[in-house]
């Protein structure tokens, strides 16, 4: 079968050559129409096998309409159905990307935070770059964020990582670091090391915040001696707790001894006094000299259950010093 070529068209009809030099006129009629479009379906039929879920993540993976095109050989005007929700996404994550806010080493502490895209506009503009493109496309990894610039007549690409979740940025190469610093003009300087000042001898590590019963000790020497609380009034002295005491003992042995018929005077024993250092008051007692007589002998009960149930007898100067009853009270 000879095979003829389109060399133009007359007349509404296709001129055709074959290869003997022939020419040949071919109507253009309904029946070609019918033909071709017979055809171009046929070949649409078989780019189909491309899915539009495959086309869409060539494209939110950075490809084009016409890159994905001439890579499957897919028609574009198929591939272009789907591009648009794909091509929106990626508009959307440089948009959130551009609004996250960050702080700057700003004279002004209560300065508002800026945002990455306003920042990163002002490092262009102290380096002069112009030609700023941003684009976004989603990896393995995540999203990536693009930044293209021209610096000097030279093409410069800055590159992020984005995490939507957590609205953050890290810098991938060192374009990105260097936009990224406070100061891209200038290179980051190593930490010198510095002195550290020693700690103090008297000052021990871990006690100079120690709160304990120590903390609050005094010196002796530093005390101030205030003198007595109470001034004593007139030139009555204030009796001590030993000389009560003693003052209620001899009223006691001074009661007995008037019963007893004693005449001697009370007397302590001289290891009780050193040990115990009591204070003898003295007192003017008034004595009666007239004769004493002998008090009668109480009368030998011979029932211990007809006794007299009253007040309960004094105890004997014996039994205050001693613990013990005396001999003229067991002869009674």
């Amino acid at each position: 079968m000879e095979e003829l070529h389109i060399v133009g068209v007359e007349d509404g009809s296709l001129i055709l050559a074959g290869g003997d030099g022939g020419r040949y006129a071919l109507p253009i009629d309904d029946s070609l129409h019918a033909r071709v479009r017979q055809s171009v379906s046929v070949d649409q039929g078989s780019a189909r096998r491309l899915s539009p879920k495959e086309i869409q993540a060539h494209i939110r993976g950075g490809m084009s309409a016409h890159d994905v095109a001439q890579i499957t050989g897919t028609p574009l005007e198929y591939i272009e159905r789907f591009e648009g929700p794909v091509l929106a996404e990626r508009e959307f994550v440089v948009e959130s990307a551009l609004a996250i806010p960050v702080h700057t080493a700003s004279a002004d502490p209560l300065a508002q935070p800026t945002t990455f895209g306003d920042a990163i506009l002002e490092r262009l503009h102290i380096l002069d770059a112009m030609g700023e493109r941003w684009s976004a496309w989603k990896e393995a990894t995540g999203w990536v964020v693009k930044l293209g610039y021209l610096l000097g007549a030279i093409e410069h690409d800055a590159r992020w990582h984005f995490d939507p979740k957590r609205q953050t940025l890290s810098p991938i190469n060192a374009e990105a670091v260097g936009l990224s610093r406070q100061d891209p003009g200038h290179e980051i300087e190593a930490p010198r090391l510095r002195a550290v000042t020693p700690i103090r001898e008297e000052e021990p590590p871990g006690q100079a915040g120690r709160f304990d019963s120590d903390a609050f000790a005094v010196d002796p020497s530093s005390m101030i001696d205030s003198g007595p609380v109470l001034a004593p009034i007139g030139s009555r002295p204030v009796p001590r707790p030993e000389t009560v005491r003693h003052d209620q003992t001899a009223d006691l042995l001074e009661a007995l001894r008037r019963r007893r018929g004693e005449r001697e005077a009370p007397s302590f024993d001289e290891d009780l006094g050193q040990s115990a250092s009591v204070h003898v008051v003295e007192f003017d007692l008034e004595i009666d000299e007239s004769p004493i007589e002998p008090e009668p002998a109480p009368r030998q009960r011979t029932g211990g259950f007809g006794a007299k149930k009253g007040r309960p007898s004094m105890p004997s100067w014996d039994e205050i010093v001693f613990g013990a009853r005396s001999d003229d009270d067991d002869l009674a």
